[in-house]
């Protein structure tokens, strides 16, 4: 069995995770994830968003996922979880169980009644999906379909 550390992406950190950024989204630029993870980690907002980091036995990042604290109106308190990504080519499904576990612990430390997570399309795809399986065996289920509409006055990359 692997032994894999999951904490709290660092400020000091963010870079070294990157390359783990492009495995899930190769259009995002290292500024774009440095924006996002400035805000996902900043002092103010640590008590309601963050980043979990994986690391192997080695302490290299070999998974990544980020959450939000929210309020729905059908759940109440909520996890709102996204941007999983992993790269880890002998057990990527190692990573998946180890980063789910950790964020459905900083949930019931928080509160929420449920979880809701975003997959992007390359992560929910088809039955090899490590992280998507992952989730159906610890007891998430889907329950809605999230859209994306880009704003024509925003400068983003296309969906």
């Amino acid at each position: 069995m692997r032994k894999l550390n999951v904490s709290l992406l660092s400020n000091e950190e963010v870079d070294r995770a990157y390359p783990l950024v492009q495995t899930v989204l190769p259009d995002a630029s290292i500024e774009a994830w440095r924006r996002f993870a400035e805000a996902r980690l900043a002092r103010e907002a640590r008590d309601r968003a963050g980043i979990l980091s994986v690391r192997n036995e080695q302490s290299c990042i070999v998974g990544l996922g980020a959450y939000l604290l929210a309020e729905d109106l059908l759940h109440g308190p909520i996890l709102f979880a996204d941007h999983f990504c992993a790269l880890d080519i002998m057990d990527p499904t190692s990573v998946a169980r180890a980063l789910v576990r950790a964020i459905e612990r900083v949930a019931e430390q928080q509160g929420c009644s449920a979880i809701h997570t975003t997959l992007m399309q390359t992560e929910a795809r088809g039955a090899d999906s490590w992280i998507s399986n992952v989730l159906h065996e610890r007891g998430h289920c889907v329950k809605g379909l999230q859209m994306c509409k880009l704003i024509a006055s925003a400068t983003r990359p296309v969906c």
